[in-house]
């Protein structure tokens, strides 16, 4: 077999989330950060098949009351977020602290 040959390619990065992964991740360069977002996109990505199609619903639990937050607690991390998702928001946040 023929051993393929890799083509660099160029790929520019926002600044601010090269700042933020230098800072979370530890990572340094480019390279680095482009292996961390494909491995983080590879255990990520959505199901490509439809395993709901042959569940039957399951019972809800009632919903918890929703907690009222304060106006200081706007910055505050929103749950839900993990990985590039939340360097993201920290990145916006750092932006609009800044304004």
């Amino acid at each position: 077999m023929a051993k393929e040959k890799n083509k660099p390619v160029s790929v520019r990065f926002d600044l601010k989330i090269m700042e933020l992964l230098k800072e979370e991740q530890k990572i340094e360069t480019p390279q680095q950060a482009l292996n961390f977002l494909s491995n983080f996109w590879e255990n990520n990505r959505p199901a490509t098949t439809d395993f709901t199609a042959d569940a039957k619903p399951a019972k809800k639990k009632p919903a918890a009351p929703a907690k009222k937050t304060e106006e200081g607690d706007a910055a505050a991390h929103p749950s839900g977020l993990s990985g590039i998702d939340l360097l993201i928001w920290k990145a916006e946040q750092r932006e609009k602290n800044n304004d």
